[in-house]
């Protein structure tokens, strides 16, 4: 840890020299103890470079580090203490101070010094930490500790983090894991198939790939087809609630479990559940003990009577055995061939051969020392992407001592050390941040920022938001390889190994559960604690408050319980997480907590947050959403002039008390309440918000003042606003107050993402419809409205420049989506929508009509840019929609999804890359022709009993998924017959082509062998049928029929 000194020491000692040249340090009289502090500072910096590559192989040099560690968290304490008090006696000589300049900016940690009754007391503990910090550089000599330069640290480099990337990492498999892929699938689907129940095997060592085979499997394309239900992919680890982990496979199968909360109800509904699909794919990932599988699973999954395939992964053969594998596929290491392989392609683009070719001999020599282990070579990867590619560097690399830290675990040494110690000290303290948190844990980039930031990890730099660089600093974790990619919601995983090596690294001052705790010595004080998802967070507690060292405190979904005697007991706290607990009443001690900055109360039972907060003056992070029985605020709330981030979405209070303006350093608001008491912050308050980043508005419903709202904030990139009307009713005088109110909140031109719910006027604003929207909102990605009831046309939208992502719900009186819509500019600028990506439409009831405009659509052609980049359109609910755009034939639109269209044709007018297509019930189609592009066509017409409008399928010339449900027919419809006579005619060896029917059981048997239409389903590569409990499963190659009755 001593490298994170360095950069605690290190952004301490800039304090330091900003401060000691300011006018108030000639009223404290502390100059000369200040210099010397930094000076002294500067001397031990020196020497840590050289303590870090000794402390794992001499206790004596961690132990030493420990003490350096102590100082100089005291000394951050006493200077926070003094910071509060001096600047409390500042304001009660001058109560000015108190809104304006007495607010504890951190990028000048001691510009609130200036009260003389304090300086006696400032410089007798600044005396103290100099004669400490004295003896721990004398005893350099004793660990014959060598200097080195003192190396600064780093900016962090500001990328845009809004904008986002569709490109698939093409290096996570080789060919060996395709190889090994395509191996098990074939003995999942064919090996001992009239067996009901098989598990299947994946064992290796920790990082070797067998996750990375494991997802290969999951998401194969025959393995997509074969099994019915949704399969269902759980994460075990070494820690995992029965009950809670029977609650996932239940959910992951579509069943429901409503209150049943013991391990026999759930085993029940599990088999219940798996029966009605007949068939399951299951992953059981990271398995360490049988007793998952023998204990919980296989009993209710046999008696389920279906088709069921179970694949473990466990780094234990033994486990698979246990088990009774039916195969045990063990993951080889890689040959160093292919470790080559998988280093080049992560460092090397294509034209790139030469430079390749003269660094392979040096990149074999790296490679083998990663010993053929995946995990091993991403890692590495991520260290070298950041590197010179030159045999120089490459060769000073191979050079590094890390290679070679000795008292490491096995399997944390080398490679995995080497990618940890090549981190800049900024980064180190984050990644080792990730300890704190369960295996397995999906990792919020977003929550780690605020986190960070209120951790004293991040440097402000320049006009860059803090949380900005956080965020930066999360991504270059990611782009380093110690974070699995992110999934489809933006959050991270961290793979076990690696949060391994995060745990023995952080061990001497942090602890996940009771990790640590038991095993802390007195000499080494634990400083964050994460008793996150603990039975035992009391009792683990009570082991390390009494060391009263503890600065972090995650306990969220745990069962800690917060009095006024523990609070007393954690007077250092600088993070406080207890959301998602079962807390009521949150102590009035709270306020004696006067180095928090970040308190998380989300979703808890609080019901009142006590006066006692106002002394929070620290506080940069109040998270308190979701909390339904609290209804009011505390007034002194706003008195926090730290404060960067107030969420108070989703929960009840009435109003937000007055003094908004006061919160400067504010960028994120959700929860804002309007009110008309005189209690209560009024709208126009929020533009003195120059740092806000993102507002959302309730409980908007009429204007309290002349005021424009919102329009010159610079950095407001998100907005949400939510109407709300005073009766259920709309009546004209509130029709007219809130078409005035939103008049006046006009979004500045930094907006990125606006969402509208619960409109009730009859009209847009002004500055929307009848001025150029396009000019207001110049850089608008993403716009959603939600329940405009009153409104009878939408705004012009089409010539927004950036928008990518548009959204509409509940639009209950537009009859027609016209010309306007698209821009009054359409003909003249030959585009609508230039970059739009996404487009819904749902539950526009009264719909009628959706066309670009008797001109627009004459003219209609590629040359004409009406929705050049849409990929996906969804359209729900649109019961009296007649017919799509013609224009829209020339979008590039690949997913088009119509619900409930009852009266909609599709003609001609399919757009032409058209790829995956869902109908339902959308009884009216006549046909469906022309899309040679389309692979995937789902229709639903679930209880139509008679259904002749559909009678053309034809010219799909790449379909290879059809899926066809209607349960109330007695025989298949003619367009499916000829279709599928077509398809057998084809009788190509190469076709995967898949049919999924979801039918009467008369077409059921229809399908069966000797049946009406098995001269056409023999002929089907793959066949699913299922209806009034029967099951068919067909594959043509290999064969396999089964059928299944109840």
């Amino acid at each position: 840890m001593a490298m994170i000194l360095d950069v605690f020491m290190s952004k301490f000692s800039t304090l330091l020299a900003d401060f000691v040249y300011e006018e108030v340090i000639k009223v404290l009289g502390v100059k000369d103890e200040l210099q010397e502090l930094r000076r002294r500072m500067r001397s031990i910096q020196c020497l840590l470079k050289d303590a870090e590559k000794k402390k794992f192989g001499e206790s004596s040099t961690e132990l030493w580090l420990s003490e350096l560690k102590d100082v100089m968290y005291d000394a951050e304490d006493i200077i926070d203490l003094c910071r509060i008090e001096g600047a409390q006696l500042l304001a009660d000589q001058n109560p000015e101070f108190r809104t304006s300049s007495v607010r504890c900016d951190f990028s000048s940690a001691f510009s609130c010094f200036t009260s003389v009754p304090l300086r006696h007391e400032i410089g007798n503990r600044i005396e103290e930490i100099n004669n400490r910090l004295n003896k721990i550089y004398e005893s350099r000599k004793h660990f014959k500790l060598e200097k080195s330069t003192i190396s600064e640290t780093p900016e962090i480099t500001v990328v845009d983090s809004r904008q986002t990337s569709s490109m698939v990492d093409p290096f996570a498999v080789g060919r060996e894991v395709e190889v090994a892929a395509n191996s098990l699938v074939d003995r999942l689907l064919v090996e001992k198939v009239d067996e009901k129940c098989l598990l299947f095997a994946v064992t290796g060592m920790g990082g070797i790939g067998k996750t990375t085979l494991a997802q290969k499997i999951f998401n194969h394309p025959k393995i997509k087809t074969f099994f019915n239900l949704d399969h269902v992919w759980v994460c075990v680890s070494q820690t995992y609630s029965e009950i809670e982990l029977l609650k996932q496979v239940i959910r992951g199968v579509k069943g429901t479990y409503g209150d049943a909360n013991t391990k026999s109800e759930l085993q029940t509904i599990l088999s219940n559940s798996v029966a009605l699909g007949q068939s399951l794919f299951l992953v059981l990932d990271d398995v360490w003990l049988a007793d998952v599988w023998v204990d919980l699973l296989r009993v209710p999954l046999y008696n389920s009577n279906s088709s069921v395939r179970v694949l473990v992964t466990s780094r234990y053969e033994n486990v698979a055995t246990d088990m009774k594998a039916a195969y045990t596929h063990p993951v080889a290491h890689l040959s160093l061939e292919s470790s080559w392989d998988m280093l080049r392609r992560r460092l090397f683009s294509e034209g790139q051969e030469e430079l390749e070719n003269g660094l392979k001999e040096l990149g074999f020599e790296i490679v083998k020392r990663c010993g053929g282990l995946p995990l091993a070579i991403k890692a590495i990867a991520g260290v070298l992407s950041s590197k010179p590619r030159t045999k120089k560097a490459w060769k000073f690399f191979l050079n590094n001592n890390a290679w070679s830290i000795y008292n490491l675990p096995r399997e944390l040494s080398g490679a995995l050390y080497l990618s940890f110690e090549d981190l800049p000290s900024y980064l180190k303290q984050c990644f080792l941040y990730f300890s704190l948190y369960p295996e397995d844990a999906w990792l919020d980039l977003h929550e780690f920022a605020q986190l960070w930031v209120a951790e004293g990890f991040i440097t402000k730099q320049q006009d860059s938001l803090t949380e900005d660089l956080a965020e930066e600093c999360f991504n270059e974790l990611l782009n380093r390889n110690l974070l699995l990619p992110k999934n489809d919601y933006g959050k991270c995983q961290m793979h076990d190994v690696i949060r391994s090596l995060a745990i023995f690294l952080s061990k001497e001052e942090t602890s996940f559960g009771a990790l640590n705790v038991r095993n802390s010595t007195t000499s080494i004080k634990l400083r964050r604690l994460s008793v996150v998802r603990q039975e035992a967070a009391n009792e683990i507690l009570n082991y390390v408050a009494d060391q009263g060292a503890l600065r972090t405190l995650l306990a969220s979904y745990s069962n800690l319980l917060l009095d006024d005697e523990r609070l007393r007991q954690l007077p250092h706290l600088h993070v406080l997480d207890i959301s998602n607990t079962q807390i009521q009443i949150l102590p009035d001690s709270i306020g004696k907590l006067v180095h928090l900055r970040y308190l998380n109360l989300n979703v808890t039972r609080i019901r009142a947050i006590p006066e006692s907060v106002e002394q929070l003056a620290n506080l940069q992070f109040l998270k308190i959403s979701s909390c339904r029985k609290l209804r009011q605020l505390p007034s002194g709330i706003t008195a926090l002039h730290n404060l960067r981030c107030l969420d108070i979405d989703e929960t009840p209070v009435s109003f937000i008390p007055k003094g908004i303006e006061n919160l400067q350093q504010l960028n994120y608001l959700s929860g804002f309440v309007t009110a008309n008491n005189n209690s209560s912050s009024k709208l126009e308050k929020l533009n003195s918000l120059k740092q806000i980043r993102m507002i959302k508005i309730v409980n908007l419903n009429r204007p309290q003042s002349e005021t424009i709202i919102l329009k010159e904030l610079p950095n407001l990139f998100t907005l949400t606003l939510e109407f709300s009307m005073d009766s259920s009713s709309p009546i004209e005088e509130q029709e007219l107050a809130v078409e005035e109110l939103f008049d006046k909140i006009i979004p500045p031109q930094s907006l990125e993402d606006f969402t509208i719910s619960g409109f009730f006027g009859r009209r847009f604003p002004n500055w929307m419809v009848s001025s150029p929207f396009e000019i207001c909102v110049p850089n608008l990605t993403k716009l959603m409205f939600n329940g405009i009831n009153s409104c009878t046309q939408l705004p012009p939208l089409g010539q927004l420049q950036e928008l990518k992502d548009l959204r509409m719900y509940y639009a209950t009186k537009v009859k027609k989506i016209g010309p306007k819509f698209f821009g009054n500019d359409i003909n003249l600028t030959g585009f609508a929508f230039p970059k739009l990506e996404k487009l819904q439409i749902s539950n526009f009831p009264v719909l009628e009509e959706w066309t670009f405009g008797a001109q627009a659509e004459q003219n209609a052609s590629p040359k004409l840019k009406l929705l050049p980049c849409l990929q996906k359109l969804t359209i729900s609910y649109c019961p009296l929609l007649k017919q799509l755009p013609k224009g829209l034939k020339y979008s590039t639109l690949k997913f088009l999804e119509i619900h409930g269209a009852r009266r909609l044709k599709l003609d001609d007018n399919l757009p032409a890359e058209i790829e995956e297509l869902h109908l339902i019930n959308c009884e009216n189609l006549e046909k469906i022709c022309c899309a040679p592009t389309l692979k995937t066509l789902y229709v639903d017409e679930t209880d139509v009993e008679e259904w002749g409008a559909l009678s053309c399928v034809e010219k799909l010339d790449s379909l290879q998924v059809l899926s066809f449900t209607n349960f109330a027919m007695k025989s298949l419809p003619e367009w499916l017959l000829k279709l599928l006579r077509q398809r057998g005619l084809q009788n190509d060896s190469n076709d995967d082509f898949h049919l999924d029917l979801r039918c009467s059981k008369e077409v059921v048997q229809g399908c069966l062998k000797g049946g009406i239409y098995w001269d056409l389903i023999q002929h089907i590569p793959q066949v699913y049928v299922y209806g009034d409990g029967h099951h068919l499963r067909y594959r043509k190659q290999p064969y396999v029929y089964k059928h299944i009755s109840h």
